[in-house]
C-alpha cells in the first residue's frame, strides 16, 4: 500500500471513530456536527481533554450550561493550542445566539463580553491645573462623581492639597461607563497611572499598570514593643490627671530610642510639638486614613512635612515627651477623622490581579495608553 493510500485510510478511520460529524482544519481546530447520541463529553474525550476541564467550563456561567443539551445538527468547534491544551469552543445552536468560550489562564470567559468591552470607543478629558483640581476639573466638564472618583483613586500617591502645581495635567479616559477606565497624572517628574478593572470578583478597583491597587496595606504595629500598656477604651483612669477619660489610641511600652515606623505609605502633615502629645507626627494615608505617633524623643533626620513616606520607613524614636509617665508610643488610627481601634479595625490591604486575568488587564491598559 502506498504512503498516500495509508494516509487516506487513516483519515477514514479517524472520521469513522467519531462519525461523519467530525472534521479537522488547520491550526488545531476541530469541527463537530451533533449526531444522535453525541455529547460534549464525547468530543472532549476524543481530543484528549479531561472531564474536570469540561466540568469547569460548564459551571463557569449560566450561558455555558446550554452545552449540556446539544441538538442534532448543531455545530461545535473546539480549538486547541499547539501543546494540545484547550483554547476555545464555539457552539452554534438552532434557536439561540452562538456561544464562544475562551480559556484565559484558568478562567473561562464568554468572548462576546470581551469584544463588547474592547469595542467601546474611548474619549479623553484633559484637566490642566491653574487653580485647584476640583475647580479646574469642573471647568473641563467633569461631573462631581468623576472628580471624587479621581481623588479617591490617586490620593494614596498624590496629595491634592500640596503636590499640584500650575501646568500639571490629568488625563481622564472614559468608555461611556459610570467611572473612568483610566486616569493619568503628569506633573514635574511625577507620573501616576490608574486603570479600572472588575475581573471575576465584579468589584471595580483601580490598579497600576502592573496589576496592583494603588493603596498601601498597613503594618499592624508601628514598632517592636515590650507590651501594650494601655488599650483603646472609652473610659480609662489617667495616671497624671487622676480622672477617667476616653483613651482612643494604643500605647506601646518600649525602650527609649526604639525606632518608630510609618504603618503605611503616606504624606507627613505634621512634624511638631503637639501639646500633651509632645513631639508628634501625623501622616495622611490616601483620602480617608490618618495615623498619629506621639511622645517621641526625636524625629528621623530625613523626615519633612509635606513629604512622602513609605510603609515601614523609620520616622522617629520612642520617648516620653509631653504628658507621659514613661517611655512609650501613643499611636492613633483615624478613619474619615474618627479615631478607630488600631488592634481591631479592618484595615485596607493592597490587592493584585490574578495571574489568570493579568493578560486581559494588560490588554485593556495598552488600549487606554494608546488612546492618549
Amino acid at each position: 500500500m502506498s504512503k498516500f493510500s495509508s494516509f487516506v485510510l487513516l483519515l477514514i478511520l479517524l472520521n469513522t471513530s467519531i462519525g461523519t460529524a467530525f472534521s479537522h482544519s488547520k491550526d488545531n481546530e476541530y469541527h463537530f456536527t451533533v449526531k444522535s447520541g453525541d455529547s460534549l463529553s464525547k468530543y472532549f474525550s476524543k481530543l484528549g481533554l479531561s472531564n474536570r476541564l469540561l466540568a469547569n467550563l460548564l459551571s463557569a456561567s449560566k450561558q455555558n450550561q446550554q452545552l449540556n443539551q446539544l441538538n442534532i445538527g448543531e455545530k461545535i468547534t473546539i480549538r486547541l493550542h499547539t501543546n494540545r491544551h484547550f483554547k476555545s469552543l464555539s457552539h452554534k445552536p438552532h434557536n439561540k445566539k452562538s456561544l464562544e468560550v475562551v480559556l484565559l489562564g484558568t478562567r473561562f470567559t464568554n468572548k462576546s463580553n470581551i469584544n463588547q468591552t474592547e469595542s467601546r470607543p474611548l474619549s479623553t478629558t484633559t484637566v490642566v491645573i491653574d487653580n485647584s483640581f476640583g475647580y479646574d476639573a469642573q471647568r473641563a466638564g467633569l461631573s462631581l462623581n468623576t472628580i471624587n472618583t479621581v481623588v479617591e483613586a490617586l490620593s494614596w500617591r498624590l496629595d491634592f492639597n500640596s503636590d499640584l502645581h500650575k501646568g500639571d495635567r490629568f488625563f481622564i479616559i472614559s468608555d461611556g461607563s459610570k467611572q473612568p477606565v483610566g486616569i493619568v497624572y503628569k506633573g514635574g517628574n511625577k507620573r501616576i497611572e490608574a486603570f479600572s478593572y472588575a475581573g471575576s470578583h465584579n468589584q471595580s478597583l483601580y490598579y497600576d499598570r502592573y496589576g496592583y491597587t494603588l493603596n498601601s496595606s498597613f503594618l499592624r504595629a508601628p514598632l517592636k514593643y515590650k507590651r501594650i500598656s494601655s488599650k483603646f477604651q472609652l473610659k480609662r483612669y489617667h495616671p497624671i490627671l487622676k480622672t477617667y477619660r476616653p483613651h482612643r489610641a494604643v500605647d506601646y511600652a518600649a525602650t527609649h530610642g526604639t525606632p518608630v515606623h510609618s504603618t503605611a505609605d503616606g504624606v507627613v502633615t505634621l512634624k511638631d510639638w503637639k501639646g500633651a502629645l509632645g513631639k508628634a507626627i501625623i501622616i495622611k494615608h490616601g483620602a480617608h486614613y490618618t495615623t498619629v505617633y506621639a511622645h517621641l524623643s526625636k524625629y528621623s533626620p530625613s523626615l519633612r512635612k509635606g513629604k512622602e513616606v513609605k510603609k515601614g520607613q523609620v520616622i522617629g524614636y520612642v520617648g516620653s515627651t509631653g504628658r507621659s509617665t514613661g517611655a512609650h508610643l501613643h499611636y492613633e488610627l483615624r478613619y474619615k477623622g474618627t479615631r478607630k481601634n488600631p488592634l481591631s479595625h479592618k484595615l485596607p490591604i493592597q490587592k493584585k490581579i490574578s495571574r489568570a486575568e493579568l493578560w486581559k488587564f494588560r490588554s485593556q491598559v495598552n488600549k487606554v495608553l494608546a488612546s492618549l
